[in-house]
């Protein structure tokens, strides 16, 4: 164990979380965890604290490094382990955009070590990406997303390396699109109509125009705001924002469309309340692009969650839980794909 990076739960030592929190040696009584959360890149932990004599969180959530070699491998080579530890130690304080508090953020230089202790904001919940949301939910979470798209960093976007990942992605995300979309045709064909699978087949056709798309503008994202990462209160209405592995600086418009177009069960019910959660998005931004402007980013943009599900499919640890949030991830979009006429975009 590296005093200064455990890796697992039962590397926390007491005297390290001591440290960490400014307490005085010893008033840590006792130390317990338990998992919590269904990440597939990185494993998180609920930890309870016993202090004596010190006034410090009761509970706090640590993310470490996945258990799974597949996982951290991935995680190495898409930085997403530098991305998220960057955003909570470089950006989230200064950032409106709900998220839990970071006690600590740190990273090895080989990006598969790394630790997070992070406020614990229970008694709020994860969202359900197999239910899907309720329009409270979706509304919320574009008010942050608002938040997030309209923050400017003082130094600029080039003053964090980290932010720029995602560029550096983009051809290896073009390359691993169409060597494994046969694979993940394959894999999904019981789950995934064969209509659906034939948009996927269209969209991986014409990745190289997808992603060779000169964006409106450029903001942070999140790169992957749906459900799973997404804390709510009982009301519905949102809590925080989590797990920021794939933040970088993007196409706004990215985030907006993954958010909706994973999120309603319903796609008859994502049809009929989509341009006005748009537009009240839009209208909670500074310096925000007009609506046609925005709305065709949009709907060129409806392929994120599809993409999503096919790159991170490929490259995490396979689970049956997984399998079902990645058809649900891959359907929702290609048909709200298919009501936009996203196709005749590309």
């Amino acid at each position: 164990m590296s005093a200064a990076l455990p890796l697992l739960p039962e590397e926390f030592d007491p005297r390290w979380v001591e440290e960490i929190f400014g307490a005085p040696s010893g008033s840590l009584q006792s130390l317990t965890h338990e998992p919590v959360g269904t990440g597939q890149v990185c494993d998180s932990f609920r930890f309870t604290c016993d202090w004596r004599g010190h006034d410090a969180p009761a509970t706090f959530v640590a993310k470490c490094p996945s258990a799974d070699e597949t996982s951290r491998g991935a995680a190495a080579i898409f930085h997403l382990y530098d991305m998220e530890t960057g955003w909570y130690r470089d950006i989230a304080e200064h950032c409106d955009a709900l998220c839990p508090k970071s006690y600590h953020a740190a990273i090895a230089d080989n990006e598969q070590e790394f630790v997070l202790l992070l406020e614990d904001m229970a008694p709020a919940v994860q969202g359900d990406q197999l239910a899907g949301a309720s329009l409270i939910q979706v509304e919320t979470t574009l008010t942050e997303a608002a938040a997030l798209h309209s923050f400017k960093p003082e130094g600029g976007f080039e003053t964090y390396k980290w932010l720029h990942h995602a560029a550096k992605n983009v051809a290896f995300t073009e390359q691993t699109l169409t060597n494994g979309y046969p694979l993940f045709r394959e894999r999904f064909a019981e789950l995934l109509s064969p209509d659906i699978l034939d948009v996927g087949q269209q969209l991986v056709d014409r990745i190289a125009s997808y992603v060779g798309h000169e964006p409106l503008e450029q903001t942070i994202t999140h790169g992957d705001m749906r459900l799973d990462n997404i804390l709510f209160h009982a009301d519905g209405k949102i809590a925080a924002l989590v797990d920021w592995q794939t933040c970088s600086l993007g196409n706004p418009a990215n985030d907006v469309a993954y958010m909706i177009g994973t999120s309603f069960a319903d796609p008859a019910m994502r049809k009929a309340e989509e341009k006005q959660l748009v537009e009240a998005y839009l209208a909670q931004r500074t310096d925000a692009p007009g609506f046609d402007q925005f709305w065709y980013e949009y709907r060129r943009h409806a392929f994120s969650g599809f993409i999503m599900a096919i790159n991170a499919s490929l490259h995490v640890e396979q689970t049956d839980r997984g399998d079902q949030m990645f058809a649900a991830m891959a359907e929702r979009p290609a048909q709200m794909a298919l009501d936009l006429d996203s196709l005749s975009l590309l």
